[in-house]
């Protein structure tokens, strides 16, 4: 009777450790595959934000103007990661630095681009994922152009 009483507590333990290992394993895989989701939606998303800042001054080449756009972003991506956007130039005024991090800093994402070597460009603004709308405000006063996100 002892001898069952062993053998059965050496293959529940065996057991319970393969169903710990494969949890264990799952999670790991779920969780990267989550970080990997985000990380392309958060590219995606300064793609986009790329896109509307260069379409918004070919669309309307004159001087001194103002552009304002409202952009609506998923509140949450890759499954539940918060996000938060940021805009910057460089430190020559030649380039836009558009920055997306999810809150707990697992992805960073970065696109660096410019307008052309004619424009000084001051870029400055935060987005959090946790505000419905972003806006985006361009002012365009001849070769210098300054952008606000919020």
């Amino acid at each position: 009777m002892a001898s069952q009483y062993i053998t059965f507590m050496i293959i529940f333990t065996l057991g319970l450790s393969l169903v710990i290992i494969t949890n264990g394993m799952f999670s790991t895989l779920s969780d990267q595959f989550r970080e990997n989701v985000a990380q392309v939606e958060l590219d995606t998303i300064l793609g986009q934000i790329q896109l509307q800042i260069q379409q918004s001054l070919l669309i309307h080449p004159e001087n001194n103007q103002s552009i304002y756009q409202r952009l609506d972003f998923p509140p949450a991506l890759g499954q539940g990661f918060r996000y938060a956007l940021d805009i910057t130039n460089s430190s020559d005024g030649k380039d836009i630095i558009l920055t997306g991090s999810t809150f707990n800093a697992e992805v960073t994402q970065q696109i660096r681009f410019s307008l052309g070597s004619v424009y000084f460009v001051t870029a400055s603004g935060h987005f959090i994922s946790t505000n419905p709308i972003m806006t985006l405000n361009i002012h365009k006063n001849r070769d210098i152009i300054n952008i606000q996100m919020a």
